[in-house]
Parts: C-alpha cells; sequence; structure tokens
C-alpha cells in the first residue's frame, strides 16, 4: 500500500538555528559544533484578556485582543523574533471581523512565526455573537425577548444547542406555476410576514431554499431570481420535493423552535423541555467573517498560527435575499439573473448563446474564518462551532498550511473549503502543499444539507489524511470540480489518505463517503491518490467511494469499504468528457461489482480487490486501526469515560449442563469458560440437545441486581431466564426475558438478590428451524445494580436533520420510556429517524436495549451519546435486529446525558421490518448511583 511520507507539524528552523548548521557543515564540524553562529532568537509575548484594558500586555496588565494585533504590527517592523498573543480564558466578543493583512505588518518575518494561542488551561472563544436576555414568557408558552434594531440572524443558540427555526411540512394542495403556486386555500397568505417565509427543497444531492415574494389569495409568487434559478436547472425543482416552508411565526408550535420578527425587533422562542429562559445563555450571530488573513502574491501573509482556539457564534444571511439558496452542488449556488443559464455553463445550453466560463464557476459558499494569499499557516487544536456559513476557507494561493487536530461541528455549511470552481487553469492561483490531517468533522452542513465535510475544489499537491469524518448529510470529502468540461486544469498530485468516514450520505443523495470528479492531473504519477481509507456506513444513494463526471487518473489503492447501502465503488461518465485511467488494486470491498451506472470508464484496471463482509469482516484489522485519528489526536473524537462496573461472573467457574443437571456436552471449538472470560468473540454452547443451561460459580454471595447475558448473532436464545442460588441446590427464578435476539440483553430484578450461584437457561428454541437456532452464550455478567435509567425520563422523536417527527396515530415520544411494553412510538413521513433520552444529568452508561414490535422495527440501528446535546458519538451498533428485545454493551463505558437510538435501516419501502417503533429503550449504568 503506498502511504504518504511523514510530514513535520509544528516545526519551526529558525534562522539562527539554519546559520548554526550551515556553519556546522562548512566547518566541517557538523552536528558537533557546539557554538551557534546567533544566539537563539527570542520571543516577544503580549497577554490579552476579554476584558483587558491594559497597554503593556503583559500577564499582570493584559490587553485587548486589537491592542495586541496594533503590538504586533509595530514588532514586526523591528522583525528578529516570533510573537506569540495568549489569550486567557473567557469569551472574546468581537464587534469586527479580526483581519490580519500582509501589508500592514500581520505576518511573520524572516521565517519566523505570530501565534494567536490559548493560555495553559484556558479555552478563549472568539465570538460574533452577540447575548439576548430580557426573555418573557406570554400567554402560549412562547418567550419572547426585545433585539436591536437592524438585527437579521438565521441562527439562534440556547445554551450552546442550535435551535430550530420555525417550520413545519410541506402542506398539500401546492400546484406549481412559472413563478410560484397555487394553494388550495390561502392559509399562508395570511402569515403575519409572509416575505419571510421561506420555502425548502429536498432534491436528491442538494437543498434549495427560495422565500415567497407575495401572495394574492391562492396565488403564491416566489423570490427571484431564486425560483428561476431552481426552476431552470439541469434538474429542476417540483412540488414532490417540496419538504418543508419555515421561519413565520405562525409555525412556532414544537419546543426548540424560534422566529425572528425584524419589523418588531422582537425574537420568539419556545423552549424546550427543563430550559430556563430566565437564565439561559442564549446568542445570535452579529459578524459574518470572525478571522480573515490576507495577502498578495508579492506578499503573502506568512507564519501565522492559531492554536487552542475556538472560532464561534458567526452567521451568513445572504440566503435571506432574493438570491436565495439555489444550490448546484457542494453549496456552490447560482446568483444573479438567469443564471441558471449564463453563470458558469459555458456552451451547455447554447453555443451561440454560451454562458461564463470556466465550467461549474459558480457562487460559492463563504467561510466564517478565511484565508487567501497566505504560506506557512498553522491552525491546530481549534474548535470551528455555531457557525452560519463555511467553517474555514482555504481560498486562493494558500500554501504550506498545516490544520491539524481541530474539531468542526455545528456548521450550517461544509466543515472546511479549500480552493474553489473557478481558478482550474492557474495553477499560481491554486491552493497547494496543504496538509489537512486529524481532524473531526461531524454535524456540518446542518443547515444547508448538500454541504460536506471537506470540500476540495481545484488544488495541488494537498493532502487530507487522518482525519474522522462522521454524521454530515452529504458527502464526507468531495476533491476536485469541472466535470470534465474544462479543457485546463491545473490539479494535480493531491492525496486522499487514512482518513476514517463513517455515517455520511445521512441525507442528500448522490453522494458518497469520498467523492471525485473531473481530471486530477495528467497521469497516474500526478493524479489523485485514494489509500487507505475506511469508509463505512453512508445511508443515501451514490457509492461508497464515488468518481463521477470526468474522473481521470485515479488511485484507489489499500481502502475499505463495507457496511454502505449503496454500491462499495463506481461513478457516473458525463456524456462527451473523458473518463476513466482508474487504477482501483488491493482493496477490501464490500461488493465486487462496480456502481458504473452510466456506462464503463475508459482505461479502468480493477485487480486484487476483496470481498469482505458488510460488517467490515475480512478487512485487515492493521488498515481499520490506522485510519482516521492517530493515537496522538483520538480523544477528540472518544466519548467520556465512564466508570467501570464491577462483574462478579468475570473469570469466575463455569458449567454447562442439560436441563436434568447433567454436563452438557460442547460444540466443537466451545469451553463453558469461554461465557466468562470477558471476549465476546467466543462463546459457550451445547450440543445434542436444544435446551440448556450454564451455571456460574460467584466463589462469594454477592448482592446481585442485574445480569446481562450476552448472545452472539449466529445463535442465541428467544427466551431464557435467570436463577439463583445460595448454596447451588435451591434455585429461585429472578428474571426471565422473552423476545429476545442477538446481542446484549439486560435482566434486571425486581428486588435485589443475594446469591453465589447463578444460571442462565434457554426456554425458546426448543425444537429445529426456529429463529435463533440454538441459544449460545457469549458472556454473562452479574452486576450489584441495574437500574433503567431512561425509564420515565424526558424523550423526543427527532428526524435525521433534528427536526421534530411526525408520529403515527395514536403514537407519542414517551411511549419509549413509559415502562409499558404495549405502548410504542413511531414516526411517520420519513423511514429514518431517531429517538433522544436526557437521563437529568451526566451518568455512566453501559448497555442499552430496545424493545420492538413484531410488526414494526428497525433491522439496522445504532446509539449515540451526548454530554451537551449537541455533540453526540457513536458508541454502539446492532444489525440483523428483528421485533422483541435486543440490545448492545458499549466497548467500554461512557458518561452520558443523552442517549439517542438512530434507525438505519429499512430506509425505503419494501425492506423487512417496516420502519422502526420503539416499545421500551432501556438505559443502563450498572455501578452504583448510574
Amino acid at each position: 500500500m503506498t502511504r504518504p511520507g511523514p510530514r513535520l507539524r509544528g516545526l519551526t528552523v529558525t534562522a539562527g538555528a539554519v546559520a548554526a548548521l550551515l556553519t556546522g557543515f562548512l566547518t566541517g564540524g557538523g552536528a558537533a559544533a557546539s557554538t551557534p553562529a546567533h544566539p537563539a532568537p527570542r520571543t516577544t509575548t503580549f497577554s490579552v484578556a476579554p476584558d483587558g484594558r491594559g497597554s503593556a500586555c503583559s500577564p499582570h496588565d493584559p490587553c485587548a485582543l486589537t491592542t495586541a494585533q496594533a503590538k504586533v504590527r509595530t514588532a514586526n517592523r523591528g522583525g528578529g523574533a516570533d510573537i506569540d498573543v495568549v489569550l486567557a480564558d473567557g469569551t472574546y466578543r468581537l464587534d469586527r471581523t479580526l483581519a490580519l493583512d500582509a501589508a500592514k505588518g500581520d505576518g511573520a518575518r524572516a521565517g519566523h512565526h505570530v501565534t494567536y494561542q490559548a493560555a495553559p488551561g484556558a479555552h478563549p472563544v472568539l465570538s460574533g455573537g452577540e447575548r439576548i436576555g430580557g426573555w418573557q414568557r406570554g400567554p402560549d408558552g412562547v418567550w419572547q425577548a426585545r433585539v436591536p434594531a437592524g438585527t437579521r440572524t438565521r441562527q439562534l443558540y440556547v445554551d450552546g444547542v442550535r435551535a430550530d427555526i420555525a417550520s413545519e411540512a410541506a402542506p398539500g394542495g401546492l400546484t406549481q406555476t412559472a413563478t410560484g403556486y397555487t394553494t388550495a386555500d390561502s392559509t399562508i397568505e395570511g402569515f403575519h410576514h409572509l416575505s419571510d417565509v421561506e420555502f425548502v427543497y429536498d432534491i436528491g444531492w442538494v437543498q434549495i431554499r427560495c422565500r415567497v415574494a407575495s401572495a394574492a389569495g391562492t396565488t403564491l409568487t416566489m423570490d427571484e431570481p431564486c425560483f428561476q434559478n431552481a426552476l431552470n436547472r439541469q434538474y429542476p425543482v417540483s412540488t414532490d420535493v417540496l419538504a418543508q416552508i419555515q421561519n413565520a411565526k405562525e409555525l412556532l408550535d414544537d419546543p426548540g423552535e424560534w422566529y425572528l420578527d425584524e419589523t418588531a425587533h422582537t425574537v420568539y422562542y419556545r423552549p424546550r423541555e427543563g430550559q430556563d429562559m430566565r437564565t439561559a445563555d442564549v446568542e445570535i450571530p452579529r459578524l459574518q467573517t470572525l478571522v480573515s488573513g490576507t495577502g498578495t502574491a508579492a506578499q503573502p501573509l506568512t507564519g501565522v498560527a492559531f492554536r487552542g482556539l475556538s472560532f464561534a457564534y458567526a452567521g451568513w444571511t445572504a440566503p435571506d435575499g432574493p438570491d436565495g439558496f439555489a444550490e448546484t452542488q457542494a453549496n456552490m449556488r447560482f446568483t444573479g439573473e438567469d443564471a441558471w443559464k449564463y453563470q458558469g455553463t459555458c456552451e451547455k445550453f447554447s453555443t451561440t448563446d454560451p454562458g461564463t466560463c470556466p465550467y461549474g464557476d459558480w457562487t460559492m459558499t463563504p467561510g466564517n474564518v478565511v484565508f487567501d494569499h497566505a504560506t506557512a499557516l498553522s491552525l491546530t487544536g481549534d474548535t470551528f462551532t455555531h457557525l452560519g456559513a463555511a467553517g474555514l476557507q482555504l481560498g486562493r494561493a494558500v500554501t504550506g498550511a498545516d490544520i491539524t487536530g481541530n474539531v468542526f461541528t455545528d456548521i450550517s455549511s461544509s466543515g472546511i473549503e479549500i480552493g474553489n470552481g473557478s481558478d482550474a487553469a492557474d495553477a499560481a492561483l491554486l491552493p497547494s502543499h496543504n496538509t489537512v490531517a486529524d481532524n473531526w468533522i461531524h454535524h456540518i452542513a446542518v443547515e444547508y444539507t448538500g454541504g460536506v465535510g471537506i470540500f476540495q475544489g481545484y488544488t495541488r499537491y494537498d493532502t487530507l489524511t487522518h482525519n474522522q469524518i462522521d454524521d454530515v448529510p452529504y458527502s464526507g470529502i468531495s476533491s476536485n470540480w469541472g466535470w470534465g468540461r474544462v479543457p485546463v486544469v491545473k490539479t494535480a498530485g493531491n492525496r486522499i489518505t487514512d482518513n476514517l468516514v463513517e455515517d455520511a450520505m445521512q441525507q442528500r443523495g448522490d453522494g458518497g463517503g469520498i467523492y471525485v470528479l473531473g481530471q486530477q492531473g495528467d497521469s497516474f504519477a500526478d493524479g489523485l491518490l485514494i489509500s487507505g481509507n475506511v469508509v463505512r456506513y453512508d445511508a443515501g444513494y451514490g457509492n461508497g467511494i464515488y468518481t463521477d463526471g470526468g474522473s481521470q487518473y485515479v488511485t484507489e489503492t489499500g481502502n475499505a469499504v463495507y457496511g454502505n447501502d449503496t454500491a462499495s465503488f463506481g461513478g457516473c461518465r458525463e456524456p462527451a468528457a473523458p473518463y476513466g485511467d482508474f487504477r482501483f488494486t488491493g482493496n477490501y470491498y464490500e461488493s465486487l461489482t462496480p456502481g458504473f451506472s452510466c456506462g464503463d470508464p475508459d482505461d479502468a484496471t480493477l485487480t486484487g480487490n476483496t470481498l469482505i463482509g458488510p460488517d467490515g469482516s475480512g478487512v485487515p484489522a492493521s488498515l481499520l486501526a490506522d485510519a482516521g485519528l492517530e493515537p496522538a489526536y483520538a480523544h477528540l473524537a472518544a466519548a467520556p469515560a465512564g466508570r467501570t462496573p464491577v462483574d462478579y461472573a468475570l473469570h469466575k467457574p463455569v458449567q454447562a449442563q442439560y436441563l436434568d443437571g447433567s454436563t452438557a456436552a460442547l460444540q466443537p471449538g466451545s469451553q463453558a469458560a469461554y461465557a466468562t472470560d470477558g471476549d465476546p468473540a467466543t462463546a459457550a454452547q451445547a450440543t445434542n440437545r436444544y435446551l440448556w443451561q450454564l451455571v456460574v460459580d460467584l466463589r462469594a454471595g454477592r448482592q446481585l441486581g442485574c445480569v446481562t447475558v450476552t448472545m452472539p448473532r449466529s445463535n442465541f436464545a428467544t427466551a431464557f431466564h435467570v436463577d439463583t442460588s445460595a448454596d447451588g441446590t435451591t434455585w429461585t427464578t429472578a428474571g426471565t426475558a422473552t423476545g429476545t435476539g442477538w446481542g446484549t440483553v439486560p435482566v434486571t430484578f425486581a428486588t435485589p438478590v443475594t446469591a453465589r450461584y447463578l444460571r442462565v437457561v434457554a426456554d425458546h428454541p426448543d425444537q429445529g428451524a426456529q429463529r435463533g437456532s440454538q441459544m449460545a452464550v457469549a458472556e454473562v455478567g452479574a452486576y450489584g445494580v441495574g437500574t433503567d435509567l431512561a425509564l420515565g425520563k424526558p424523550t423526543q422523536a427527532r428526524y435525521m436533520d433534528g427536526t421534530q417527527a411526525l408520529l403515527q396515530p395514536g403514537s407519542r415520544p414517551t411511549y419509549a420510556t413509559d415502562g409499558d411494553p404495549a405502548t410504542s412510538t413511531q414516526a411517520t413521513a420519513q423511514f429514518r429517524w431517531m429517538q433522544q433520552i436526557d437521563l437529568g444529568r451526566a451518568t455512566s452508561v453501559d448497555v442499552v436495549s430496545l424493545l420492538q414490535p413484531d410488526t414494526a422495527f428497525a433491522t439496522h440501528w445504532h446509539i449515540d451519546v451526548s454530554l451537551d446535546g449537541w455533540t453526540f458519538r457513536t458508541v454502539a451498533r446492532h444489525d440483523d435486529t428483528a421485533g422483541g428485545l435486543s440490545g448492545v454493551r458499549l466497548d467500554s463505558p461512557v458518561l452520558a446525558r443523552y442517549v439517542r437510538v438512530i434507525a438505519d435501516r429499512p430506509d425505503n419501502g419494501a425492506q423487512l421490518g417496516g420502519q422502526m417503533a420503539l416499545s421500551e429503550v432501556g438505559v443502563y449504568g450498572l455501578t452504583p448511583n448510574g
């Protein structure tokens, strides 16, 4: 497998050090030279604080951030030093963009660095937000607060969690016209601020947003040019893909929704359960650009670094205007009158009346942190969150940047943007030799769902490596542009290596975990390398690794692609455009049949690829271990650790018996001790008889409150019971389980019992041809407590975009935690949905169980946990599920307040299970007090 060479992060080679090395080598002393030619360079430090008002910019007299910037410029005129601007803890509320300009002296000089960094132990936040206070409760449970005149925002955050804009599912009775719609009634016309109302369309790989211009009776006229640019695009809008209407006070009916009345200077919010608006921290963004850095070709911005900072609460309101958000792909969009025909279309629609070139030169969504004409830029250990545009944008002529160890989350558009779709032929303008490594990019494109984790337009010799990208609505990584319709493309030498991309394509379609298009080089030698990546659990249609229109010179080797609801690899050739020059060798694919749905590529080598299981079985352990965040950065995505419970059964003596007490014969290769060895990959299983029992000697009397039984997917009991005994002779049934499947099933006791012995007794299957085949036991666990932490707790049903789910008639969200197996909660209108439970406080969690009706169930689902209700981490998955009781034991306990169950399949009609319904969700902590 070809791997990228080693990269040096954070390496500062000073002028003095270089001189010392040269002196040593030129005098023949080499490393033995003991006296440097120049003393080590000094570092100038300026200390700042959120309330800093000093002029010394010292630790005892900190200054404001703007004062420190002025001092940096003054110090740079003297040259000869690295400069550190050290930020104390707290929130720095910016009233204007922190604009770094090479011409004004904001960059480093002579090989030095200017570093804006957190003080030791501090977590400073550069905020473009404004806190909203003075909330008052209205008679209908909606709270309101005044905001300054002129306030415009598309986002509102309550205690660090993004609120939902007031919305409802698209109404029926709409008929599309050339300028808008006719409606079955005049309800929308009656909305108080009609021009605020936004129509949202979900169309394959894009999401389009256009506002209503006016209404007359049952006739709606839409904003222009947004509607025409959407209506006439290659894949036009239609009424059957109108997903929602948003942004009207009349739609403010669900907890967590908000609306801004710009005319009345008032914001309205309906709180979620547990939120106290008298004390809540409510933020709206005021700035679009938090930080900018710019230079020129002659004088680039050089050597600027940001370390340990958070960039938060910046917005973007352009989609409110007449252009709306007429997306073409990856949050590129049409802007301007007749843009659908003339913007970036070249001769696609007409040779006599052509559009502008190059093809695909559409309007980018801006970044909230942006750089152009910059060299040796470094962003390490930073967090980009609560942002209304794209997170970080590396624009024209950014070279040698190191973007390492950052977190990107809760961002309206893409996480990172590199390059653009305009500068294909100008190598001097293309970003080059940049490294994007070991970043955790998740839950981005939360507003504009066609966005991607990392967008890489036209770039050269960039490396995207060891990133973890998960829970994104469209593609994880999108590389290059042009669809083969651009005659001169200077893209070359890019590498996408050792990334972990999972749970991509959660809302959009026709993309992939890794998506590429256009000419990637002039030969295989300088083409695109895709190597060592793991792509798994994509939801939407497309390909796991997708080589789309015009792709050329792509090498794909040593990747693992599995568990996706789509082909492992493939693409679609663009008519009359080159497509091919592929080498796909040595990969591990769930399907070896390529998804070349528009015709086979030219000159494609597909050899030496290995067929693997949908669960990744057959993938080398080293490949799985190497993909994603490296060990030094693994903590970024790791769930907070819970408390390890005491398992009284671990490594204790165990016997396999038939029901008459005689010693049971075991299946070949099975051992009774496997049931208590702590390894879920081994299992104890009897032979000759269907019904048998497993007896564990705890070696001492123990007070027990819960027993867990883990069974493999190949063989499991569909019903069993647990007996306890003080002496091994007299037994009492302490708990039963019925309708069980494979996985970990918790059996809690109505009252704690004291026992030395316990036994797990199979009740079903009791003959051949029954589900489960025969009980096998991978692990038995015995614990002092086992409380269902979810019982009676607040819970919500949501769609995959986080909005409140519509429920089946007679269903309620609380049915999933009410303790009554006869009730259930089930969404409607969308196959995939999730149930989120608030445990009330941070608690150690070990096991999660699901009870689903036999008539409606998820066959594939996963568990996410969170401390704050926004940053969720996947901690367990389950597939091959049927109706009844199933569960998962986490690899290690986690600390969580919020737990959610997410349906992965069925995700469309005619699939087994129909749709997930939840009779009960159980969340168990196996240590005292949770």
